[in-house]
């Protein structure tokens, strides 16, 4: 009897979890506070309201974890999540949103976003955003989808076309990156720009200049200084110190 009591309170938290998801679309329905005090969400003043959680005007105090539709002003505490957009200063140990940021976002441990991102944003550990970011970004980790500006951290990922200055011990660019790239190891799809690192590598194309121990392209318009350099699609693909194709 009580494995099946358990059994039918799992599917009703997961019933009411996927009808709340629905409500949560119809932002029209949402109620406005100017403060939210949230123990551990859903143990919050003001309580939530009939259809959907608040939004957020003012501030939100986030005492173990909080949970908003959106915040507009300060949200600080230990954890929060936001199910839509975030535009203010956000400063907690973990940050996850739903929508987009715009402001600083400050993470001790962690921020996740799975909208855009323009402004600043740092974390003791990741930085993880789905879209694209814009502003200066530091973290031990980071990882976007598109990125235009300054970051920083021990890893750099980004998935899509990218611009702007890295620094990092290995930065990694999927796509195409036009900008300056300084660390132990740059790796990228193409390059328009400065390489400067122990290892510089391009898988296809790239023009402008590469300075390290070993540079690497497969089709390179420029100047490669370093101990080894290789550009495949030359005339003289192996040089030692400098090596040039225009």
């Amino acid at each position: 009897m009580k494995k099946l009591m358990v059994l039918g309170a799992l599917v009703c938290a997961f019933g009411l979890e996927a009808a709340a998801k629905e409500l949560y679309t119809a932002e029209e329905r949402h109620y406005v506070t100017p403060i939210e005090l949230d123990l551990a969400s859903p143990l919050q003043l003001p309580q939530w309201a009939p259809f959907s959680p608040w939004s957020v005007w003012g501030v939100r105090l986030d005492l173990i974890y909080g949970k908003s539709f959106c915040v507009y002003g300060i949200d600080a505490g230990i954890s929060g999540y936001t199910l839509a957009n975030v535009y203010g200063i956000q400063a907690t140990g973990f940050n996850m949103v739903g929508g987009d940021v715009g402001g600083i976002q400050a993470g001790a441990v962690a921020n996740s976003v799975r909208g855009d991102v323009g402004g600043v944003q740092a974390a003791g550990a990741l930085n993880w955003n789905r879209g694209q970011f814009g502003g200066v970004q530091a973290g031990s980790v980071n990882i976007n989808g598109t990125f235009y500006g300054v970051q920083a951290g021990v890893l750099n990922w980004n998935a899509g076309v990218s611009y702007g200055f890295q620094s990092g011990v290995a930065n990694v660019n999927v796509n195409e990156y036009l900008g300056v790239g300084m660390g132990v190891v740059n790796l990228t799809t193409r390059m328009h720009g400065l390489q400067v690192g122990v290892v510089n590598e391009i898988e296809e194309a790239g023009d402008g200049v590469q300075i390290g121990v070993i540079n690497g392209a497969k089709d390179f318009t420029g100047v490669q200084v370093g101990l080894f350099n290789v550009i495949q699609n030359s005339e003289l693909p192996i040089m030692v110190l400098v090596n040039a194709h225009f």
